[in-house]
């Protein structure tokens, strides 16, 4: 089985992701290959993908995956691989979209217990969505559901937020934010003290990225899958058609998540995606804070029953 840190080191290579790790992972398994070791995966990637790289190359990729031990020793942060044990079972389920390596810090079961509700929506909100976001992830949170979000501004500051104002408890859901930048890198720089707040209140941080790196463009769009995989449920607070929340709507349609909208004021501007998806029947719309309790609670009881059979 090849070791986690020359995984990392191949992630580290130009033009190397985790669909490509997963492919030649899945070519190692096929052939019946045993004790490759960091050169054979590189020769493979040659063979399967015409990627070619020199010595210089495999000698910087280790230098810059030793780094990153290092950095994640010295800041406290879990690295997963897609073949450890402990790897959360709902990444595996999305197959090719899996991330390879994954950094955590924090509390790491959240990514296997519960029922977890993604909040999301624009960085831009009216003041009376924020509130709604806000008030309905401290009442999931009651209700023992983890809230579930991407640490931007605006409608996933409010369902950080709501989560970590309610005592933390066994009993209570936590909050767990997907970055699109390391996890000793946050962004936005507002959000610092957000994030801080989330790990004193027994939550969590994680990210494909290594930590100290800066997020670029696609990596908000890698960040809003896996908010969609970790989630049972998602609910858009707020949110337009040309929103970052849009990726995250898709990936939860394809992984086959309950999508869930609030309903009010949707001829508002900034609700068009709330509009469409309610009105294209992609996703329930919910209109006051008494049906969001009664849908996840039910939503939450679902999941536990599966979860215990």
């Amino acid at each position: 089985m090849i070791e986690k840190i020359d995984l990392i080191t191949l992630l580290q290579l130009n033009e190397i992701g985790s669909k490509t790790i997963l492919k030649i992972y899945d070519v190692v398994k096929n052939r019946r290959l045993i004790d490759l070791d960091l050169i054979d995966y590189m020769l493979l990637l040659k063979e399967k993908f015409g990627k070619n790289y020199t010595k210089k190359d495999k000698e910087r990729a280790m230098l810059k995956a030793e780094k990153i031990l290092e950095d994640c020793y010295l800041n406290d942060i879990h690295i997963f691989s897609f073949l450890d044990d402990d790897y959360p079972e709902r990444f595996q389920k999305i197959n090719y979209d899996k991330p390879a390596i994954l950094y955590s810090k924090g509390n790491h079961k959240l990514m296997t217990v519960r029922y977890n509700l993604a909040v999301i929506g624009s960085r831009k909100v009216s003041k009376e969505n924020y509130n709604i976001g806000y008030k309905f992830s401290k009442e999931g949170v009651k209700l023992g559901a983890n809230i579930i979000s991407g640490l931007a501004l605006g409608c996933d500051t409010a369902g950080h937020r709501g989560a970590i104002s309610i005592k933390n408890s066994d009993h209570t859901g936590k909050t767990l934010a997907v970055l699109p930048s390391g996890i000793e890198n946050i962004y936005p720089n507002k959000n610092i003290d957000l994030s801080k707040k989330i790990i004193e209140n027994n939550g969590c941080l994680i990210s494909e990225k290594p930590p100290f790196e800066k997020p670029k463009k696609y990596d908000y769009i890698q960040r809003d899958r896996l908010q969609a995989a970790l989630s049972e449920g998602i609910f858009i607070i707020q949110s337009s058609l040309n929103s970052g929340t849009l990726h995250t709507a898709n990936y939860g349609i394809k992984y086959s998540k309950k999508i869930f909208c609030l309903g009010i004021n949707t001829e508002n501007k900034g609700m068009e995606l709330n509009r469409k998806l309610i009105m294209e029947n992609k996703a329930f719309g919910i209109n006051s804070e008494e049906e969001f309790i009664k849908v996840i609670t039910k939503e939450r009881d679902e999941h536990n029953e599966i979860s215990h059979q």
